[in-house]
This record gives C-alpha cells, sequence and structure tokens, in this order.
C-alpha cells in the first residue's frame, strides 16, 4: 500500500502559504509522505525556468511526483478544429509532467451535449494521447470524473475499444452517483493504475458519511491493486487535518 497525496487537498495553501514548489516538502514535514500529486491548475507557468524549481523542490524533498491531473481541454467534443487544438494543449502539459519527471497525467474525458455519446471520438483522442505519452514516458489516466465518465458502462466500453498498454485508469472513490459508485469502481479497478482516495468532511466517528471507505479499498484490493492511493480531501474543514484522517483510514482500511 503505497499513499500519495494530491495539491487538490490543500487547495487553499498551495501558492498562498506556500509555493507548488514546496508542497513535497510540506507533505514531508507533516505527514511524512513522500510521493505526491501535483494538479496542473496549481503550475503557474510552463517554462523551463520555473519548471526547475518544481524539479528542485521535489529533490530536495526526497520526493516522487506519481500523477499530475489535467483539468483543461474536451477531448470528446463534436467540433474537430476544437478538439485536436485541445489536444495539442494536452500534450503541452504532457510534456511538462514529463519534464519534471511524472510517471502519469490524468486526462478527463469531457463531454459531448445532452443526450449524445459518440465513444469513437473519445477512443481515436485517448489512442492518440496514449501513443505520444508512450513517446514521452508517461501513461495516460482515465478517472471517472464527469461527463462521459460518468457512466460505469461508457468507462467499460472505453478500456475494451482502447485496448492501449499506455492507456490506464485511476478510479475517484467520490465522483459517481451513490446508486452506480461500487459497480463502477468494479469495472475500473482492474486498470487502476493509482486511485483517488476521495474524502469530504468526517462524522464524530472519523468517518466519510457519503460513502463506505473500506468497501472502496475492499474494491482495489480485490483486484490485486498495487499503486499509489492518493489522498484527495474535499472537505469544507481544516485541510491539513482532512490529510491526516484520510491517511489514518487508509491504513486502517487496507
Amino acid at each position: 500500500m503505497n499513499v500519495a497525496v494530491s495539491t487538490w487537498s490543500l487547495r487553499d495553501h498551495v501558492n498562498k502559504d506556500f509555493p507548488l514548489k514546496d508542497f513535497p516538502g510540506v507533505v514531508k514535514e507533516y505527514y511524512g509522505v513522500d510521493a505526491v500529486e501535483l494538479c496542473q491548475m496549481h503550475f503557474q507557468a510552463q517554462d523551463s525556468k520555473y519548471l526547475d524549481e518544481i524539479v528542485d523542490g521535489i529533490r530536495m524533498a526526497g520526493a516522487v511526483v506519481v500523477n499530475m491531473p489535467i483539468d483543461t481541454g474536451n477531448i470528446s467534443q463534436l467540433d474537430e478544429r476544437k478538439r485536436n487544438h485541445d489536444l495539442g494543449v494536452i500534450k503541452g502539459w504532457m510534456d511538462v509532467a514529463a519534464y519534471i519527471g511524472c510517471a502519469s497525467v490524468r486526462v478527463n474525458t469531457g463531454s459531448q451535449g445532452p443526450g449524445i455519446v459518440d465513444l469513437a471520438i473519445t477512443v481515436d483522442s485517448y489512442r492518440n494521447l496514449a501513443e505520444y505519452g508512450e513517446k514521452i514516458g508517461v501513461m495516460v489516466l482515465l478517472e471517472n470524473h464527469g461527463g462521459i465518465s460518468s457512466d460505469p458502462e461508457n468507462i467499460a466500453r472505453l478500456f475494451e475499444e482502447i485496448g492501449h498498454k499506455n492507456f490506464g485508469a485511476c478510479p475517484d472513490f467520490g465522483n459517481f452517483a451513490p446508486e452506480v459508485r461500487y459497480q463502477g469502481l468494479m469495472a475500473m479497478a482492474r486498470y487502476a493504475v493509482m486511485a483517488h482516495a476521495k474524502t469530504y468532511d468526517f462524522d464524530e466517528k472519523g468517518q466519510v458519511p457519503q460513502f463506505d471507505f473500506a468497501r472502496c479499498i475492499a474494491i482495489l484490493k480485490d483486484a490485486g491493486f498495487d499503486g499509489y492511493l492518493s489522498v484527495e480531501f474535499e472537505g469544507k474543514g481544516d485541510q491539513y487535518a482532512g490529510v491526516e484522517r484520510t491517511i489514518e483510514l487508509i491504513k486502517e482500511s487496507w
């Protein structure tokens, strides 16, 4: 069992109380964790001077960056010109990931409008990105993160049809609708390279009331998962304490 911490968990503090380059050191100091997930939205530039600062911060903390969630572009949109432009932007962020030594990026499925699901477009886009990532040493991950990926059946079809060795899953405990949560996680678990151990504000027993956290962990374990569980605390309460309790929950449940 390997634990990482996402910058999203400390979103009110990153680039405010400390710069992004110091995040790996903060995580190491507070939690003794040496693996981090750096969200694309928290990068303030893409030039080599800025990225060298990030690399130095990672090195000084003795840390590793396991993933970069990319939250820009729509790889499934019907307009080919716009879609290709967004794919180019995403590839630019994949280059950033490669530069800082990050093993993978999470790319959202996007959406196509009410009642429209043309998975052939999404398949083509992910395959394009997976092939590009293979060239630069960065794996492409799909997360259940809204849009087309809200439906577990869509996710299953995407993995069946894409079938690329450089394409994997990043299941998120909290993003599915309650009625399909565990079905969806089971559909993704066999492809999981890493996972988002999502939590919200805790109840009086220190548990996540919205869903069965331990069951989510068990689904991954039953599938033979051995990747990183990245802490994504999304509650309104104290974020430092939220990360700490999430790490405890992971250790209790594993």
